[in-house]
């Protein structure tokens, strides 16, 4: 019997190539472990997005490593130069790692939802970006944006609303540049339309999408099985930083895109990514990013300190002082704590649907269609099935609920 385990650190396109490779190995009558020494084959999905995720993929090497010293080491993912002087380890592309294992042609394998690590399936659309912000990585790990197959698309949802998942979520590095490698006629809309076909109960979230694609996929967002959650990444709300990062969009334009979402006829949850501390930031662009996030319709910000990259065009700047970068992360932190509140607070005693994931303590939990986790009560609930539950109260950064 040959026992394996997987770790993986960072984003839903990570989540989504281990939970395949899992579910490929079991198919191979490999044995699942969480026990670190029971493995014999040990896989590390990588990270290097920021400082943060590359110091805990070596922290989970280092680990492995220290608790079992007779397993073969695969490093795959994005952070694979870290370990490249690291002896007795095997560095793969996940896609090599797939074809050494898979045989083309055959059925995605898919666990169901009570034998997967998720309740909702991470569908992988698309991998690589064609975009060079000043500060991103990700383009010389993940190379030029390259789309999945439309019909592998359409038969892996299939598979997978079989197995039990009735929230299929969009996944890549750049979802908006889905089809534009392929047929002319095919891009995300057209996806998402083609995906809408399958006759059964399931629906579609987008995970993070470009504010320069949101006009694609736009006439889609009053579609009921569409989640209304969008979370739109910014980087900062100050035009002179907006153009040193070589985002390809202005303010004014990102402006359009929120107000054109909110005439949609359904309460939306907008949540967005703001970069703290780039090296060209001052006191001034600070404020500027500040004011316009309170401003804005948000209902949470996701927050990151500026982190040197080096082969960036960025790494090549002065950085900030670690201490001004600090105390800034800490202002839009509790901005964001407020407006996590306040959207939290103007759902209560209406309805929310979430997927149900696992109990927690004498609660079920599950991510509703706003982005939000709710605990609530319920019987007889499968793992993945979408509960109507009625908000009666917050606690933390929760919802409080029960099954109508």
């Amino acid at each position: 019997m040959i026992k394996f385990s997987i770790f993986t650190i960072g984003c839903r396109t990570n989540i989504a190539e281990s939970e395949k490779l899992r579910a490929l190995l079991i198919s191979k009558n490999f044995v699942y472990t969480e026990d670190i020494k029971e493995a014999n084959y040990i896989f590390i999905n990588t990270c290097t997005v920021t400082h943060k995720a590359d110091r805990d993929s070596k922290k989970i090497f280092n680990r492995v490593r220290r608790i079992n010293k007779e397993a073969q080491i695969f490093i795959t993912g994005c952070a694979t130069d870290l370990f490249k002087e690291e002896k007795n380890v095997k560095i793969l592309k996940f896609g090599e790692l797939l074809a050494n294992l898979d045989h083309l042609g055959e059925e995605p394998k898919i666990l169901p939802p009570d034998k997967s690590g998720h309740s909702r399936y991470f569908l992988k659309i698309q991998e690589g970006c064609d975009y060079q912000c000043s500060f991103c990585i990700v383009p010389f790990k993940r190379g030029k944006a390259k789309s999945v197959d439309l019909t592998s698309l359409i038969k892996e949802t299939e598979i997978a609303i079989s197995k039990g998942y009735r929230e299929i979520v969009l996944t890549g590095t750049q979802i908006g540049d889905y089809g534009k490698d392929l047929d002319k006629k095919i891009n995300l809309g057209f996806l998402i339309e083609e995906l809408l076909k399958i006759d059964q109960n399931f629906r579609i979230r987008l995970s993070s999408l470009h504010p320069s694609h949101v006009n694609e996929i736009f006439e889609l967002l009053t579609e009921k099985r569409i989640p209304p959650h969008l979370h739109i990444p910014l980087q900062s709300a100050s035009e002179k930083i907006l153009k040193d990062m070589k985002r390809p969009y202005t303010l004014k334009f990102f402006d359009r895109i929120l107000e054109k979402i909110l005439k949609i006829n359904r309460k939306f949850s907008i949540g967005t990514d703001l970069i703290v501390g780039f090296p060209t930031e001052g006191e001034k662009e600070f404020r500027e990013t500040l004011d316009y996030a309170e401003k804005a319709p948000f209902s949470y910000i996701h927050i990151f300190s500026y982190s040197k990259r080096i082969g960036t065009e960025a790494a090549k700047l002065e950085s900030l002082d670690p201490k001004i970068i600090s105390e800034r992360m800490k202002i839009i932190k509790e901005l964001d704590h407020k407006k996590r509140l306040n959207f939290l607070n103007s759902l209560l005693h209406k309805v929310a649907e979430p997927v149900y994931e696992q109990k927690e303590d004498d609660f079920l939990k599950g991510l509703c269609e706003y982005g939000f986790s709710v605990k609530f009560k319920g019987n007889n609930i499968k793992k993945g099935e979408i509960v109507k539950t009625y908000i009666y109260g917050t606690e933390n950064t929760y919802l409080l609920g029960y099954k109508i």
